[in-house]
């Protein structure tokens, strides 16, 4: 089974609530695994942003 945002976004959620540990996709995280699991967060955010697999960058003003 795949990693989903969701997963980790409760995975981030339990530590931060006080858990010293929690168990995803039988991975077993910890306070020490925050870092992994915000990068794997915005990744996955990253990925699920488009289903097209492009991104959109914001507009920038025309120059004059």
């Amino acid at each position: 089974m795949a990693l989903t945002l969701a997963k980790v976004e409760t995975a981030i959620e339990a530590l931060l609530s006080g858990a010293q540990s929690f168990t995803i996709d039988g991975m077993s995280v910890t306070q020490n695994s925050m870092d992994s699991l915000m990068k794997m967060r915005k990744q996955l955010k990253s990925e699920s942003g488009n289903a097209f697999g492009f991104s959109m960058s914001p507009l920038k003003p025309p120059e004059h």
